[in-house]
């Protein structure tokens, strides 16, 4: 192997690695957008248009898809390690938090799509 394949690889590899970290990226700074826009409020100018950027990103499910499935494979495996023997937070917070976390987003996303219907 040559050295520049050999320096595509590496970089091939750094990029698989790092990819995941970057859809989780996108997916917390898409949430603290909608907990702006919501903490704000339409009447200030920043939460309207915080607002508006987040509603148009979410009607692009091709663009979030990716980032959504990466947030909740790590939900997964941050849930599976609170279960675990291998726990390292002695008290069953961690597990409450997780769980709350999981039934907020998905409480919201059941009101959203019941919102639609109307």
């Amino acid at each position: 192997m040559n050295r520049a394949a050999l320096g595509r690889s590496a970089r091939a590899a750094c990029l698989a690695c790092l990819r995941p970290l970057g859809y989780l990226a996108f997916v917390v700074a898409l949430g603290a957008l909608s907990t702006a826009a919501r903490l704000l409020g339409e009447e200030h100018e920043l939460g309207y248009f915080a607002r508006r950027l987040n509603a148009m990103i979410w009607r692009y499910p091709e663009v979030t898809r990716r980032g959504v499935q990466i947030a909740w494979l790590t939900w997964v495996a941050l849930f599976g390690l609170a279960l675990s023997p291998l726990d390292p937070i002695a008290s069953r917070w961690d597990e409450v938090l997780l769980a709350a976390l999981a039934l907020g987003v998905l409480w919201r996303h059941a009101l959203g799509s019941l919102r639609v219907g109307r």
